[in-house]
């Protein structure tokens, strides 16, 4: 190494600077926190495993959605004979978000909460009213496993909800008739995959890298703090090995001083490992190098644990595909979970954004709560009193009958107003979600809500994922021997607990156990110097 490169480098590393970092600090900002769903103890964790697409590899998510879909609509005229108009097709990034459901028998689109209820629907770009929507779903628990409906929940599959969506509101406006809505599915689902198995969207990729891959340089930190404490780190991805070298090559040209390489990063990097099956897969891999880093092709879980030397609940694994990475590794492998949702970010920012709103919303729910319980008490004394008369008609006066019609008009009255409170409380709130969901997403409004219920997607994190965030370079802002220790949920008659889920009681006992250590540190550097035997100039 000369000696330009070697100051070069000493000088990035000790001018390295990072807004708001702090070794071991509580993240400052909601968007970089790392949410707990089951306790994990991070010192407890031997090995750590990544995917990496959409997980260390970050993609400009609107360039290659773009891109796949310039490719998938030339497959569907060239391959398949679908009109030409598909190509005009304009791109619309806000219509597809995660824990959507196709239904490929009808060409609608769903929004499911966690009890599989359709509470939105689309078919093609137009919503369904919520008659139709109701007479279509609301009868029938919608189970997946039928082949009638396809649940979307990566992040590369997004584009053809999108375009599937689109399609069907193309050739409809077209005056098309009889359309066969699953033959349609399967001929795109055909056509996204064999641009990714015949490597043109790859080959896209690897000839413009800037255009496409996002380089992330607190990554390495996060990474550099797992290395630093003891953690062994491998790559587990469904890439190709060239696809995988190239994108790691890439990535890892903003890791110096850190790492050299991804080889000084990792221990194992096993790629074409085919997931889901990886997990239940027996055999060794193909061994492409091995040295400090193992680099492989294919295998199974039995061959990583021997590997590794580590297994079930002493590994964490970091995914972004909730069934692939996240259920399999849990169920197949005993694993601990990470699941990563970039989306998390722009939800929590749009959570600030709509922060009056909600508390109007909640104030207004109050509100009109407690209307309607007075209105069914009101109703039900009128029927009370009413029936009343109608039994004893025989043993009633002239002045009983009097006392009962005044006592029914004083009800029928304050019926009448709260009943009309009611109604305008109630159109409020319609309203008030309405802005809401504009600010989260003008199609389907939040995420991870549905309606008054949480989305099936947000269920699928909470089932099955330990601890979620929006990206891995935020375990940069915590401690390596952090304990994420999660909330209980409260029931619903536990208004006072809610409270509790805003507190952060591991972030401060790591500040406050950082800053001890810190200090201890520093009595010694200032007792022995910072460094000992430095070489002279």
């Amino acid at each position: 190494m000369t000696k330009k490169i070697f100051e070069t480098q000493l000088n990035r590393l000790l001018n390295k600077t990072f807004q708001a970092f702090k070794d071991g600090a509580a993240p400052p900002h909601k968007e970089n926190q790392i949410f707990t769903n089951r306790s994990l103890e991070l010192a407890y964790i031997e090995a750590i495993g990544f995917d990496m697409d959409h997980t260390l590899i970050q993609y400009d998510r609107d360039a290659l959605d773009r891109l796949t879909m310039t490719l998938a609509a030339e497959t569907m005229v060239d391959r398949f004979g679908y009109p030409e108009s598909i190509r005009e097709i304009p791109f619309e990034a806000a219509f597809a978000i995660r824990g959507l459901v196709i239904d490929t028998r009808l060409g609608n689109v769903l929004k499911m909460d966690k009890f599989h209820f359709a509470n939105l629907a689309y078919h093609g770009l137009k919503p369904l009213d919520d008659g139709e929507r109701a007479k279509l779903y609301s009868r029938d628990y919608i189970a997946f496993n039928t082949g009638r409906y396809r649940s979307v929940d990566s992040l590369f599959d997004l584009l053809e909800v999108y375009l599937y969506a689109a399609i069907v509101d193309r050739l409809e406006a077209a005056g098309a008739r009889d359309i066969d809505y699953a033959k349609l599915y399967a001929d795109l689902r055909a056509s996204i995959d064999l641009r990714h198995s015949d490597d043109s969207l790859k080959r896209c990729i690897m000839a413009e890298p800037e255009r496409f891959i996002n380089r992330d340089p607190l990554l390495f930190h996060a990474l550099h703090r797992f290395k630093n404490n003891g953690k062994q780190l491998f790559i587990l991805t469904n890439s190709e090995p060239h696809y995988t070298e190239f994108a790691l090559d890439f990535a890892f040209q903003e890791a110096q001083p850190l790492f050299r390489d991804w080889r000084e990063c990792f221990g194992l990097v096993c790629a074409a490992a085919g997931k889901p099956r990886f997990f239940s897969a027996k055999g060794a891999p193909q061994i492409i190098e091995d040295g400090a880093c193992l680099f492989c092709s294919g295998g199974g879980v039995d061959f990583l644990d021997k590997r590794l030397r580590v297994q079930g609940d002493r590994v964490l694994y970091v995914g972004d595909h909730i069934y692939g990475d996240i259920l399999k590794s849990k169920h197949g492998a005993a694993w601990r979970t990470c699941f990563i949702a970039p989306e998390l970010t722009d939800q929590v920012r749009a959570e600030g954004r709509a922060k009056g709103h909600l508390s109007a919303l909640a104030e207004n729910e109050a509100h009109r709560n407690e209307l309607a319980m007075e209105v069914n008490w009101l109703e039900g004394q009128c029927r009370d009193i009413e029936k009343f008369a109608r039994d004893r008609r025989g043993d009633l006066k002239k002045r009983h009958a009097r006392a009962i019609d005044e006592r029914l008009e004083q009800l029928g009255q304050r019926l009448e107003d709260s009943r009309r409170k009611l109604g305008a409380v109630l159109d409020q709130s319609r309203d008030l979600c309405r802005q809401i969901d504009q600010l989260f997403n003008p199609y389907w409004g939040r995420l991870f809500k549905t309606g008054s219920q949480p989305s099936m997607f947000a269920e699928q994190i909470r089932d099955y994922a330990c601890i979620y965030t929006s990206a891995v370079n935020n375990f940069a802002y915590y401690g390596d021997k952090t304990y994420l220790e999660s909330t209980a949920l409260p029931m619903p008659h536990e208004e006072a607990l809610h409270v509790l889920g805003d507190l952060d009681f591991d972030g401060s006992l790591d500040a406050a156990e950082d800053d001890r250590s810190g200090r201890e540190r520093m009595s010694k550097r200032q007792t022995h110097g910072a460094t000992s035997n430095p070489k002279k100039d």
